[in-house]
């Protein structure tokens, strides 16, 4: 199950950033969250000789392929199947397509939906880039007064 919640984070990521799909399967929105059923039904995954390969003869990855598996794998990696079960249960994707887990009948989650998920960012994110963008200048670095670093410590770290 790790394998397919991992697959399907590639490919959310993969169409936010790159606006197309890093491999041709469906995802479907199974009982234990996303599921690419081709890869389920495969026994002998054949299915992975084929995955997000390009029509280059080399057989090679596409770089995006590659860079955005290896960020999901940094992120998720360590997760367990059970913890990214219930991580994909409360995102849009898969609560959108089974009306919050009510109506699970293996429908498939559609690219358009991975695209408006993963394509938003959290506010914290947001707020981040923004307060980077207004201070970004090329105006000269003038470091704190004396005593400032200590003051906020003491201030918010009272004792």
């Amino acid at each position: 199950m790790k394998l397919h919640k991992l697959l399907y984070y590639v490919q959310g990521y993969h169409l936010a950033w790159e606006q197309e799909p890093a491999f041709s399967e469906d995802i479907e929105a199974w009982e234990l969250g996303p599921v690419i059923a081709r890869l389920w039904r495969n026994r002998k995954n054949r299915f992975l000789d084929k995955f997000g390969r390009s029509s280059r003869s080399s057989g090679a990855l596409p770089e995006s392929v590659r860079d955005i598996t290896a960020n999901v794998i940094s992120r998720f990696g360590k997760m367990s199947g059970t913890d990214l079960i219930k991580a994909t249960h409360t995102e849009d994707p898969w609560c959108q397509v089974t009306d919050e887990g009510q109506n699970i009948a293996n429908q498939v989650i559609s690219h358009q939906s991975l695209v408006d998920y993963f394509s938003t960012e959290p506010d914290w994110v947001r707020q981040m880039r923004e307060h980077v963008a207004v201070v970004r200048d090329d105006t000269e670095f003038v470091p704190d007064p004396p005593g400032t670093l200590d003051a906020v410590i003491a201030k918010h770290f009272p004792g």
